[in-house]
């Protein structure tokens, strides 16, 4: 028994140790995102005040509806950065949910040393990176185990798949307000 827990302990240790240089690593890729969509949000508050005031609420909504995107990526960029913030207390967590030897080794082998270094973790694209670390594993009984750990719900793979979602919204939706910036500043010019 002794042994197992060790083998066990050993194989969490080296998780975490990979775990927490690449959630690290996503800390201004994200933010990059947040502010992709928060900038021109507010550039859309901030002429639509100057051009009608706060009358017309179109495009305040419209900022508003950016800021809201960027906003809840924020959430999302803190919660997977908190996960990162205490080592110890994700391997404890992991410990208690993640049962099964052949689910470390396979989360083990997901971000292995060979796929992940150190120096590759920060030129790669390390929300891919975490994106894979589910692959093969079996989740029967695990997700109940593991969304009751709160310091494991941000590495869930739903919450995982659905930052990529909100990664590219924010992005479509930089898009979008700049060209709104574009045709208010233009109103604005022509006085109407």
């Amino acid at each position: 028994m002794a042994a197992a827990a060790t083998a066990r302990d050993r194989t969490i240790g080296q998780l975490v140790a990979l775990l927490v240089p690449l959630v690290r690593a996503t800390r201004i890729p994200l933010l990059i995102v947040v502010l992709a969509a928060a900038v021109p949000a507010l550039v859309v508050i901030a002429v639509a005040l100057l051009r009608i005031g706060p009358d017309d609420p179109f495009w305040f909504l419209i900022g508003a509806a950016g800021l809201l995107l960027a906003g809840w990526m924020a959430l999302r960029r803190r919660q997977l950065l908190f996960v990162a913030a205490d080592p110890s207390a994700l391997a404890d967590a992991l410990a208690s949910a993640v049962s099964g030897r052949e689910m470390r080794d396979q989360l083990l082998r997901n971000v292995s040393v060979g796929k992940v270094g150190g120096a590759v973790v920060r030129r790669s694209r390390p929300l891919r990176i975490l994106g894979g670390l589910w692959r093969g594993v079996q989740m029967t009984g695990v997700l109940t185990q593991l969304t009751d750990r709160p310091e494991l719900v941000p590495l869930l793979p739903g919450r995982l798949r659905g930052m990529w979602f909100l990664g590219i919204s924010c992005f479509i939706a930089a898009v979008v307000l700049w060209l709104a910036v574009l045709v208010e500043g233009l109103l604005y010019l022509l006085g109407a």
